[in-house]
């Protein structure tokens, strides 16, 4: 289909989903409504990282928050590092335009993925011993 790039994401799980872009001809880029809907219907956290590595030239601070409170409820893994950290500086050079919504979003979602990367680097029953 003329347009139209597909990029499949292997998530390993089974509710995972094909991303579709649909780009524009003169910009190859969606438009801001397309960004947040393909952001909003993302199954997985290497689809909303995809997005983010294709569009994050023109990820605002609405798209930002929308991609972090889903990347809060997926299970991120150890390989996605590096892709998380050229998310957060790009959430920093957006801080400035950000309301308190989205940095609310932005911090529990970061808050999620820190518990979840917590957990997955203690031993099973560390948490009961204490410290």
């Amino acid at each position: 289909m003329p347009g139209t790039a597909v990029v499949s994401v292997v998530s390993g799980r089974r509710d995972h989903r094909a991303v579709t872009l649909n780009r524009s001809a003169a910009g190859g880029q969606l438009n801001a409504k397309q960004l947040s809907s393909h952001i909003s219907n993302a199954g997985c956290a290497d689809a909303l990282l995809t997005l983010f590595a294709a569009h994050s030239a023109s990820l605002d601070h609405i798209h930002a928050a929308n991609l972090w409170n889903k990347l809060g409820k997926q299970r991120v893994e150890r390989r996605h590092e590096g892709q998380l950290e050229q998310l957060v500086q790009r959430t920093l050079d957006l801080i400035p335009s950000c309301r308190a919504r989205e940095l609310a979003n932005v911090s529990h979602s970061v808050a999620k993925l820190t518990a979840q990367r917590r957990r997955r680097r203690t031993p099973p029953g560390a948490l009961a011993e204490g410290p």
